[in-house]
């Protein structure tokens, strides 16, 4: 049986969604947990591998298992088993055909800014903090720039070695409610910190270090100035099929 999950994770003590030894990760959690409770060690196909301190809203993972197991009571018994910053959020059956990674038509991503703050505590896990007021129209205008096909191999590496680094970015929003800003991406894939990056370049427009016309630069390859954003301000929110 192919099981789809919705999985929501606080990211901030793992490295990432993928296994690695030494380290804590969502998918080593996941895995234990699906072993302790069906005895099965599945392998785990995710839509998106999370960076470390990256969170998750709905995060799509499916494995199969073997053994029939009662669907509507998986999500509690799993949740029983892992630890307070991960939950499942509900499971289903899916065709043996879906694929979580493959089968995405569409992710979406959210970084969050808390902006104009000398100090802050509560956004401290999932905001970036900026002392700055950023300018909302520009950062806008330079996400707009973004969208479409393109090579964007400036801003990540591909999941695969050799992988090549075209990507279509269906929309980017930037919206802003009192010190609080939001960039929404959507894409059918991103690379490897892609979205990290796309804020970095979006935040130091808004702070107007850099004009529109780099982010032209940037399109054509060049790396001169782009940073990657901090992780704990990034959220994958979804996956559409």
């Amino acid at each position: 049986m192919n099981v789809k999950l919705i999985v929501e994770y606080e990211g901030t003590r793992y490295h990432g969604w993928q296994a690695q030894a030494g380290a804590p990760t969502i998918e080593a959690a996941l895995r234990e947990a699906i072993h302790n409770l069906t005895g099965e060690s599945p392998s785990l196909t995710a839509a998106g591998r999370t960076d470390a301190g990256v969170h998750a809203l709905g995060q799509v993972v499916n494995f199969a298992l073997q053994q029939p197991f009662p669907l509507a009571q998986l999500p509690g018994a799993l949740n029983a088993r892992l630890a307070p910053d991960i939950a499942v959020r509900s499971a289903e059956l899916v065709d043996d055909a879906f694929d979580a990674r493959y089968s995405a038509r569409a992710r979406l991503y959210a970084y969050r800014i808390r902006q104009a703050l000398p100090r802050g505590a509560y956004q401290r896990q999932y905001a970036w903090g900026l002392h700055d007021e950023l300018d909302l129209a520009a950062m806008q205008a330079a996400g707009e720039r973004l969208e479409g096909t393109h090579d964007f191999r400036a801003f990540g590496r591909s999941p695969r070695p050799g992988g090549h680094t075209v990507r279509r970015i269906y929309g980017i929003t930037v919206n802003g409610t009192g010190d609080w800003v939001t960039i929404a991406v959507a894409a059918d894939a991103f690379l490897y910190g892609m979205v990290r990056r796309i804020a970095g370049a979006l935040v130091d427009v808004g702070r107007r270090r850099r004009p529109l016309e780099w982010i032209d630069e940037l399109m054509n390859g060049s790396t001169v100035g782009l940073r990657l954003a901090p992780p704990h301000g990034l959220v994958q929110v979804g996956v559409e099929y």
